[in-house]
C-alpha cells in the first residue's frame, strides 16, 4: 500500500485526525493531508518533537509522543523506520489514535489484499 492509500484509508476511519503526515526514515514527507507546506511544517514539528524527547531521555528508544493542549492534540508515533504525527480535534482517545497511527504506517509498503471472489449470482448462470 502506498502512503497515499494508508493515509486515505486512516482518514476514513479516524473522523478525529484534523491534519497527519506520514514521514520516510530521515524526515521527509511520504503523505500528508492538505498543502504540501503544511506537510513539510509537521515534518518539522515531528523533527523537532524527536530531538526534545531524546533531550529528555538520551538513548531511549522512541515509540510515541502525545501533546495534548486547550485547542487540540499531537500524537506522533515511530514504526519501522518511518513517522506519523497528526493534530486531532481536543478529547481524542489516545490509545485509539496511537492504534490507527500504528497500525496505518504498519500498512505502507503492505502486500494489498488479493480481492475477494465475486459470489456467482442466479442471473450469471442464465
Amino acid at each position: 500500500m502506498t502512503p497515499n492509500e494508508a493515509l486515505a484509508e486512516l482518514l476514513t476511519f479516524s473522523a478525529q485526525v484534523r491534519d497527519v503526515a506520514v514521514l520516510g526514515e530521515s524526515g521527509f514527507v511520504l503523505a500528508s493531508t492538505g498543502t504540501v507546506e503544511r506537510g513539510e511544517q509537521l515534518a518539522r514539528v515531528a523533527a523537532d518533537l524527536v530531538k526534545a524527547a531524546g533531550d529528555v531521555r538520551p538513548g531511549a528508544e522512541l515509540a510515541r509522543i502525545e501533546i495534548s493542549s486547550e485547542g487540540a492534540e499531537v500524537f506522533l508515533v515511530r514504526d519501522a523506520g518511518r513517522t506519523a504525527i497528526a493534530t486531532t480535534a481536543p478529547e481524542t482517545i489516545a490509545g485509539l489514535m496511537i492504534y490507527d497511527l500504528r497500525t496505518m504506517l504498519g500498512r505502507v509498503d503492505a502486500e494489498p489484499a488479493p480481492p475477494r471472489p465475486r459470489k456467482k449470482k442466479a442471473s450469471d448462470d442464465a
